[in-house]
């Protein structure tokens, strides 16, 4: 496999260098489909580490730079959707080889116009960079943060026009989304480390608790303004977290209070049934987990994503 990576990258640089001067590729001109290098597992065990190569915050943000002067090359299936907007400036994909997924921080919106879940993409990756943001991996650029408290270099949205230079939508057939999603409990979620980050998952028998959070700890939601997805943060902008549970374990479904659906009443705990969601997770501060906290944050991509059991909830919201 090694063997043909290598081969097939000296391929494709002998293509891009006869194309271009720069390591930039114009994907509406290119009457080739470029050939991946990398899996999305390989590309992450290759080019992320721990502490990264810029100075950032502290460990929790990391960025890596990834080489100007190789092809590098992945290619994935996208399972985001920003249409309801509860997903902000970035999709993600996933590959069938390595099953590991990956977040892309774009600085667009509408971005599932062009790339709707299920669409296979390809993505050149030289000169980008790969890091850590509040401990979630993802693929961007080096950005230098001069807020007060923040100061250090964190990975940042890559420009739209840059993106759209690096991305081919493949020639692949659109895969069926049924097949993006994997069925798991929470404890598997709770458990299964970074491998499931960014991953689209399938939480049966499942059921809010009409809790919110505090410092990462289910907390009692106190007036029934704030009994709903998403009560305003005053400008502030940070998702707000609504406790579930299936039985195996507790965990968080975080939501903008710009979605669409933010303002609607939760569903009472008598809705039991399946949520599909996206895992995520936000740790800005705890160098040390705690393992009194929750960090993940699932992220619906539409109220359409409560499924089976939640039908006469979904009913009478429409």
């Amino acid at each position: 496999m090694k063997r043909y990576f290598n081969i097939m990258s000296l391929l494709l640089l002998s293509i891009l260098l006869l194309n271009s001067c720069n390591e930039d590729i114009t994907t509406s001109e290119s009457s080739f489909e470029w050939i991946p290098t990398h899996t999305i597992g390989g590309f992450i065990n290759e080019f992320s580490s721990d502490i990264g190569d810029y100075p950032t915050r502290n460990a929790l943000f990391t960025v890596d730079s990834i080489p100007r002067n190789k092809v590098i090359v992945i290619s994935g299936v996208v399972i985001s959707n920003d249409d309801e907007g509860n997903i902000y400036k970035n999709l993600i994909i996933r590959d069938f080889i390595s099953n590991k997924a990956i977040k892309i921080s774009v600085d667009a919106g509408n971005l599932s116009s062009i790339f709707p879940t299920g669409r296979s993409i390809v993505l050149s990756c030289s000169g980008l960079a790969i890091g850590k943001y509040a401990g979630m991996l993802q693929l961007g650029i080096p950005y230098y943060n001069t807020e007060s408290g923040k100061i250090g270099f964190e990975i940042g949205r890559i420009p739209y026009t840059l993106f759209m230079t690096r991305v081919q939508i493949s020639k692949i057939a659109t895969v069926p989304k049924s097949q993006l999603v994997d069925t798991v409990t929470i404890a598997q979620i709770l458990s299964g480390g970074a491998g499931m980050f960014s991953k689209l998952v399938c939480i049966k028998n499942a059921y809010f608790t009409g809790k919110g959070a505090n410092s990462g700890v289910p907390a009692i939601l106190k007036t029934d303004a704030e009994y709903i997805f998403a009560p305003s943060t005053n400008g502030v902008g940070y998702p707000q977290s609504r406790e579930i549970q299936d039985g195996t374990g507790s965990i968080f479904v975080s939501t903008s209070e710009y979605s669409k659906f933010a303002n609607l009443k939760l569903p009472s705990s008598t809705y039991v049934g399946n949520i599909t969601a996206l895992v995520g997770w936000y740790n800005d501060k705890d160098v040390v987990i705690s393992s009194s906290k929750i960090y993940h944050q699932l992220t619906l991509r539409s109220i359409n994503d409560l499924g089976k059991g939640f039908e006469k909830y979904i009913q009478y919201q429409q």
